[in-house]
């Protein structure tokens, strides 16, 4: 299956490791693993000109998104019923 991340970037659903919410910058998650990436430059960025709402891991690639990870998980969780 695949999930739309926001942007026309469509990605498939084996490749996610995790989505995170890193709205609040005083998530682990942003502070701990996504801060020092952002400053290495391997990070791929959806968002354009508004703060991304959700960070999307997996195997190979970073991906901000400006769709929260609450309705990215539930277009996950429909997907997956069919």
């Amino acid at each position: 299956m695949f999930l739309h991340l926001g942007n026309n970037y469509i990605i498939k659903t084996s490749e996610i490791i995790g989505i995170f919410d890193i709205r609040k910058k005083r998530a682990n998650v942003y502070k701990f693993f996504l801060k020092p990436k952002l400053e290495q430059g391997n990070v791929v960025n959806l968002t354009d000109k508004y703060e991304p709402a959700s960070c999307i891991i997996t195997k190979d690639k970073i991906i901000l998104s400006g769709i929260s990870s609450l309705t990215l998980k539930n277009r996950q969780d429909d997907f997956s019923l069919y």
